[in-house]
């Protein structure tokens, strides 16, 4: 008999036909156990296939579940935690190369864009905080630092209100014109800060109106002798835009924030204490 294989290799089948006088009787009698040796190496091969074809596949599915959760904790990262600098790591699944790459290029224009948004906020608070003139802090921002200063109750008892406010800095706009009096108001703030120190803020609430709050305040002489050294600096002549000086006189009050339980309370007296000293110079001969 004659062996006459075919391999279907497509399907995966074996055909195989006996055909009778193509062997010699002692090739005949070892053809049944080439047969199953045959069948066995072939068996054995697929098997192989098989198991190694399960093991890359449980490699691809290790791979491609490690990216999908490495994608999810970053989307989940930016959206409610807003880690806008997180991004996507490398993974060896090529096919999800692409996604990955657009999804850090779209996280680094958001992350370009709230850079931006946040320095523009910034300006805008800056601006909304401070006196485009002078530099100081504006009236709402000392309302805001009073009221901080009031809610704490260490700072509350070791704290004070210092007020300076011009006499005669309309007539500075009326003889020399806005920009002599803006020149003097930017004198003013600089020599309030050099003035002030560490314990002390500064801020301009409108026209020639300053204040200052006081820390590590002990006593009521600590403010008085503050309110001495502040007027003999503004005393000094102030330098015009066209060489000549002017003198300006300046009102100092101050309020003691231990006396007040609310930034309401202690500003509504700080203002009639100033309104008060307003009408005495105002009556003065």
């Amino acid at each position: 008999m004659a062996l006459v294989w075919l391999l279907l290799s497509a399907v995966g089948v074996l055909v195989f036909t006996l055909l009778p006088d193509a062997f010699s009787p002692a090739v005949q009698d070892h053809l049944p156990r080439a047969i199953v040796l045959t069948l066995g190496v072939v068996t054995g091969c697929m098997v192989f296939a098989c198991a190694l074809a399960l093991v890359i596949d449980r490699y691809r599915h290790n791979d491609v579940t490690a990216a999908l959760h490495d994608l999810a904790l970053a989307i989940h990262d930016v959206r409610i935690l807003r880690h806008f600098s997180r991004r996507v790591a490398a993974t060896p699944v090529k096919a999800f190369h692409p996604l990955i790459g657009d999804l850090n290029g779209l996280l680094d224009e958001v992350e370009e864009w709230q850079l931006s948004l946040q320095a523009k906020n910034a300006r805008l608070m800056r601006t909304a905080l401070h006196d485009p003139l002078t530099g100081l802090p504006n009236r709402a921002a000392f309302r805001h630092a009073v009221s901080r200063v009031m809610q704490d109750n260490v700072a509350r008892r070791s704290a004070a209100l210092l007020f300076i406010d011009g006499d005669n800095f309309r007539a500075i706009n009326e003889a020399w014109g806005h920009a002599a009096g803006d020149s003097v108001l930017i004198e003013v703030a600089k020599r309030l800060t050099v003035t002030g120190g560490k314990s002390e803020r500064i801020f301009r609430l409108a026209g020639d109106q300053f204040v200052l709050i006081l820390s590590e305040i002990n006593t009521e002489h600590d403010v008085q002798r503050l309110a001495t050294t502040l007027s003999g600096r503004l005393l000094r002549p102030f330098g015009l835009p066209d060489g000549s000086t002017a003198a300006i006189t300046f009102r100092i009050s101050y309020a003691l924030t231990c006396e007040h339980e609310t930034s309401e309370t202690l500003l509504d007296l700080a203002g009639k204490n100033r309104h008060a000293l307003w009408q005495r110079h105002s009556n003065a001969p």
